[in-house]
């Protein structure tokens, strides 16, 4: 059975902001496929309600490390009472959403996730000393990797949203 090792839950809260959905939508995939993940949309939800909408998403992203390890990071993403607006932009028109959103972030990191260990109940033993003598250096350096990937994509986030980033 793969092992999973939850690394960091963090979270973006913000109020009254003035952004365009569908930008940041393509700003946040391609920032995690810059990253080298791989993004999986399993949820997707657009609720308009009397000129207010809500938007909700979760995306499951993966990154393989190398054949044993990989890096999960779970993005739930929910935008509520998002409004259109209309702003003076270089003297023209535009439009945008105003509204609020959180942003929470599940990283784990898990090994043996092609299952290659799981033939017995005595390998799958072997893998939890390999794991805990062996690899255990490999395993935390690739946890402390993962968690400052995961702070990195925040800032990503924070800096377009233009709030305060994590040192």
């Amino acid at each position: 059975m793969p092992s999973l090792f939850i690394v960091e839950r963090t979270a973006i809260n913000v109020k009254n902001i003035i952004f365009n959905y569908s930008d940041f939508y393509q700003f946040l995939k391609k920032t995690l496929n810059d990253f080298g993940y791989f993004v999986d949309e399993k949820k997707y939800t657009h609720n308009p309600n009397d000129g207010k909408n809500y938007i909700d998403f979760y995306w499951k992203c993966t990154k393989e490390i190398d054949d044993y390890s990989q890096n999960i990071l779970e993005i739930d993403a929910k935008f509520f009472e998002i409004e259109d607006i209309k702003v003076m932009k270089e003297k023209r028109k535009e439009l945008l959403d105003k509204g609020n959103a959180l942003i929470k972030f599940k990283a784990t990191l898990q090994t043996d996730y092609d299952k290659k260990w799981e033939s017995s109940a005595f390998i799958n033993f072997i893998k939890t000393i390999f794991e805990n003598v062996f690899e255990k250096s490999s395993v935390n350096q690739y946890k402390e990797e993962l968690k400052n990937e995961v702070y990195n994509i925040e800032n990503e986030i924070k800096s377009y949203f233009n709030i305060q980033k994590m040192i």
